[in-house]
C-alpha cells in the first residue's frame, strides 16, 4: 500500500515538472536588478538623452527559449520628473542580462528643477527608479523594488558673504571703501532668479559720492545669463558709512543652452557675476569696477553619480544617497 503511494506521489510530481516544462521555467525567486549604470548621451538645446544599462538576475531553474522584460525607467530631481521612459518586450538572454534602456530630458523641464535647487537651500534631491518585470510565456514575475537617492548640493554665493575689505577708486584716488558684503537668493522661479546683495560701504573723504547706477553681468560658462541695472541712485555722504543694496537676476528660461555646456564639461560649470558702479565724481561720471562684489565660482554636480558605480552594485535595493558639493 505504502508503495503505491508513493508510486503515485512520484507521479503527480513528475506531471507537475512535465507541465512547468512546459512554459520553459520553474522560478526559485523574483528577478533582481543587480546593478545601473548612467551616462549621458546625445545632448542638445531641446533635449538631453541618458543611457543606461541595466543588469538583471533572472533566477530560473530550467528554461525553454528566452524571457522578455517591460522596463520603466525615472528620473526625478526634487521630485520634479525630468524624464520618463518605458520599453516593452525588451528580449532577456539566459539568466543573467544586460538591458539598455534610452530616456529623454525635456530641457523645458530645466528651469522648474533650477528653480527648486535653489528655493530648497541650493540641494537636489535625485531619485533614479528603474523598474523591471519578466515575462515568461504569460508568467508575470516582477523585481524587487529598487531606487537610488542622490543628493547633490552647491554654493555659489559664498564669494559674496565675505567682509574682506576693499577700496574703490577712481584717477589713483579713493572713492569709498566696502568693508563687508553678503548676498542670498530671493525666491527663484522658471522665469527669474534673483541675486539680493548688499555691501557696507565707508566714504573717508570730504566730497560726497553719487552712485548713479550699479550694472551686472551674470555668466554660466561664459554664457551670459543675465544683466542689467542692479541699483539707481545711491549717495554715500563724506565721511560716513551706510549700506547698498543691489539685485541682480538670472534669466532661468535661458538656462537650456548653458545645461549643454554644463555637460560637455563633465557636469563642471563656472558662474562669473560682475558688478560695476557708475559714479558721478567732480561733475564727471565714471564707471569703475567693483571687484570686492565681482567673483568667479566653479562648481559641479555628478547629477547621474556616473563616478560611482559601485553604489549601484547589488546588496541593497535602495542604495545609501551620496553628496556633491562644490
Amino acid at each position: 500500500m505504502a508503495g503505491r503511494r508513493t508510486a503515485i506521489v512520484i507521479l503527480v510530481v513528475l506531471v507537475l515538472i512535465a507541465a512547468t516544462v512546459g512554459y520553459g521555467v520553474i522560478a526559485v525567486d523574483r528577478p533582481q536588478i543587480e546593478s545601473v549604470d548612467n551616462e549621458w548621451g546625445t545632448v542638445t538645446a531641446d533635449r538631453t538623452e541618458v543611457e543606461t544599462q541595466i543588469d538583471v538576475d533572472n533566477p530560473l531553474l530550467l528554461r525553454v527559449g528566452d524571457a522578455t522584460a517591460n522596463v520603466s525607467y525615472t528620473i526625478s530631481a526634487n521630485d520634479i520628473v525630468l524624464a520618463s521612459e518605458q520599453n516593452n518586450r525588451v528580449r532577456l538572454a539566459g539568466g543573467e542580462s544586460t538591458v539598455s534602456v534610452s530616456t529623454m530630458i525635456d530641457n523645458d523641464q530645466l528651469p522648474a528643477w533650477w528653480a527648486s535647487h535653489i528655493n530648497e537651500n541650493e540641494t537636489t534631491e535625485v531619485r533614479i527608479e528603474p523598474d523591471v518585470t519578466v515575462d515568461y510565456a504569460g508568467l508575470r514575475l516582477p523585481a524587487d523594488r529598487w531606487t537610488h537617492d542622490r543628493t547633490v548640493e552647491t554654493d555659489l554665493l559664498e564669494p559674496l558673504q565675505t567682509n574682506r575689505s576693499q577700496q574703490i577708486q577712481a584717477s589713483d584716488r579713493t572713492l569709498f571703501v566696502v568693508e563687508e558684503t553678503d548676498a542670498q537668493w530671493g525666491n527663484a522661479t522658471t522665469n527669474s532668479t534673483p541675486i539680493q546683495a548688499e555691501a557696507t560701504v565707508t566714504n573717508p573723504t570730504d566730497i560726497r559720492v553719487p552712485i548713479t547706477e550699479i550694472g551686472y553681468t551674470i555668466r554660466l560658462n561664459d554664457i551670459v545669463v543675465g544683466d542689467g541695472i542692479a541699483a539707481e541712485q545711491a549717495v554715500i555722504e563724506p565721511n560716513s558709512t551706510r549700506s547698498i543694496e543691489a539685485t541682480a537676476a538670472m534669466d532661468t528660461a535661458a538656462l537650456d543652452e548653458w545645461w549643454v555646456t554644463h555637460l560637455q564639461n563633465d557636469e563642471t560649470s563656472t558662474l562669473s557675476v560682475e558688478f560695476t558702479a557708475t559714479l558721478e565724481y567732480a561733475g564727471i561720471q565714471r564707471e569703475v569696477p567693483l571687484d570686492v562684489l565681482s567673483y568667479d565660482r566653479t562648481f559641479e554636480t555628478d547629477i547621474l553619480d556616473e563616478h560611482s558605480r559601485e553604489a549601484f552594485a547589488a546588496g541593497s535595493p535602495t542604495p545609501p544617497a551620496n553628496d556633491a558639493r562644490s
